[in-house]
């Protein structure tokens, strides 16, 4: 039974509600000038923690590190130049799946086929890759800042649980009807596999990786 559960919510909040070692892998994208409490994301994580960061503030030292080298565009470089590299900082801790070596170089280049609906989206098929190598079907999966969803996306779409934390209620509500959308065209009425959990309050008692709402 595959569970996925969003929140909107402060993501620290969430977090510091959870139980240690509840979730199997950490997969976000957080702001980049944000300050990341890794002894936080280790405690309720017992396997991977992947981290996309910009170059110049990396947020933790990582045991190894990928690159998503994006696609190059004008802007207006008054005040710096141009970057069009992100790191992806991963924490070993869990499962490791060694997939096609085209697939395992670490340095990616993909691309979004859409228009995005999120200022700092990633592409579904990077996450993937991700969701691949890094957890196991029937995992759970972890994103305390999922803005338009792709790691949510790329683990419904690889068997694994997901749970999702998005603070801004605006977005949330794209994400969370966007996921909807996907899990609805699965073909079969909804039967106790999935929900989606949508919660505005903060968190004073710990909640169970698996919790599960129907919508």
């Amino acid at each position: 039974m595959i569970l996925t559960n969003l929140y909107q919510c402060d993501a620290w909040q969430f977090i510091e509600s959870m139980t240690d070692r509840s979730a199997d892998c950490i997969i976000t994208d957080p702001l980049y000038d944000c300050n990341l409490n890794v002894k936080e994301l280790r405690r309720v994580c017992r396997g991977n923690i992947i981290v996309f960061c910009a170059p110049e503030n990396q947020f933790f030292k990582p045991d190894e590190y990928m690159f998503w080298v994006k696609t190059v565009s004008t802007k207006n470089y008054s005040k710096h130049v141009g970057r069009f590299v992100e790191m992806i900082l991963i924490l070993r801790g869990g499962a490791f799946n060694v997939l096609h070596w085209s697939q395992m170089t670490g340095v990616y280049d993909d691309r979004l086929i859409h228009r995005p609906v999120h200022p700092f989206e990633k592409p579904l098929s990077l996450m993937e890759r991700l969701v691949r190598i890094y957890s196991n079907p029937d995992d759970t999966v972890f994103d305390p800042f999922m803005g338009s969803g792709s790691t949510i996306k790329a683990s419904i779409n690889l068997g694994r649980h997901a749970i999702g934390c998005e603070r801004d209620q605006k977005t949330f509500e794209c994400t969370s009807q966007s996921i909807s959308e996907i899990l609805n065209a699965r073909n079969k009425p909804y039967c106790g596999e999935w929900g989606i959990l949508r919660q505005n309050r903060l968190f004073s008692t710990p909640k169970q990786s698996h919790a599960h709402s129907e919508l």
